[in-house]
């Protein structure tokens, strides 16, 4: 149940004063020192919120709802709005305390309409039956690699012109870490006269209406 984790007064009779108590899930202390330790004590920033929940997901496989609470509690959240960012990205797995964790490695198969159209359906099929307690296959929304089509993601890892063979090569081999392409870097793009335009701009050299 989503509660949000404000505070809420309660009268005791024979006491003047109020007694504060959250309302909602109360914070487990073991799962709340987890979440601090991996998150270290530097202040948290609700503009990371999205980060802190990739590296809960990373470390511990999934998204306990006893993580969140406790995440909700470090970050002063309501507890609502970690939920809803969590449960709106198909990519973290909420689990609650009565539910199994996920297996260690997870494959998702794209299931958008060009992924379909290269044979995803049967992907998945096959991929289902070669299934076991250390894999689980799901279906995943567009991974935008539509001219790469079927693709698969093991882990992090995107497999390309997916099918069986290349899938089961990267859980064999543990190939679970996502592919960094080389890229041009910000420095060696000014260092190449990258946003001079711009730059005269800002002095005053050129008006912005000559670029136009």
């Amino acid at each position: 149940m989503i509660a949000d984790l404000n505070n809420l007064t309660i009268r005791r009779r024979g006491y003047a004063r109020p007694t504060f108590l959250p309302k909602g899930r109360q914070v487990d202390p073991q799962h709340r020192a987890q979440v601090q330790q991996l998150l270290g004590t530097d202040e948290l920033r609700r503009d990371l919120l999205i980060e802190y929940l990739h590296l809960i997901q990373d470390r511990f496989g999934c998204l306990h709802s006893d993580h969140l609470v406790a995440l909700a509690s470090l970050m002063s959240l309501p507890m609502a709005e970690v939920y809803e960012t969590a449960t709106f990205y198909a990519h973290f797995d909420i689990i609650t305390e009565d539910e199994k964790s996920p297996p260690p490695i997870t494959v998702r198969v794209c299931d958008s309409l060009t992924c379909e159209m290269f044979g995803a359906q049967e992907l998945m099929s096959q991929l289902s039956n070669k299934s076991n307690s250390e894999v689980r296959v799901v279906r995943a929304p567009c991974m935008g690699r539509c001219d790469k089509a079927p693709v698969a993601e093991v882990g992090h890892n995107h497999v390309d012109h997916a099918d069986v063979n290349s899938i089961c090569k990267a859980i064999d081999s543990k190939d679970l870490h996502p592919v960094i392409p080389r890229y041009e870097s910000y420095e060696d793009y000014r260092a190449q006269g990258g946003y001079q335009l711009l730059e005269q701009c800002y002095r005053g050299d050129r008006c912005a209406d000559e670029l136009v």
